[in-house]
């Protein structure tokens, strides 16, 4: 008898490919699902605060940005995650707007919702 007609090789190789989908499984939920910031901070976040406040709650943006404007972009959130926040500051270094989601994702519609 050889080593593949072995039943416990056959289990083992099981064992391991439902560890390795599992596990992709898990990585794949976590770029989809996990947000940019942690909610806690991201509850803290205000239209007013100025750059050094926000670094000071959040950390250093993954990338800043200049609108044709002339105003600042700083966005958040790993590049494999789906979810970012974005945020535009004014001339006065003041967080003007933000937002924090999935880029491009399509708003459903509610039956009976007028848009």
């Amino acid at each position: 008898m050889t080593a593949f007609n072995s039943i416990e090789v056959w289990l083992v190789a099981l064992a391991i490919t439902i560890c390795v989908i599992g596990g992709f499984s898990v990585f794949a939920r976590w770029c989809g699902l996990g947000p940019a910031i942690p909610r806690n901070r991201l509850d803290r976040l205000r239209v007013g605060m100025t750059s050094t406040e926000i670094v000071a709650l959040i950390g250093q943006p993954r990338e800043v940005r200049h609108t044709p404007e002339g105003h600042r972009q700083w966005i958040y959130g790993s590049r494999m995650k789906r979810h970012v926040l974005m945020m535009e500051f004014d001339s006065h270094d003041r967080l003007q707007i933000f937002a924090h989601g999935v880029p491009g994702a399509h708003r459903r519609t509610i039956p009976g919702e007028h848009t």
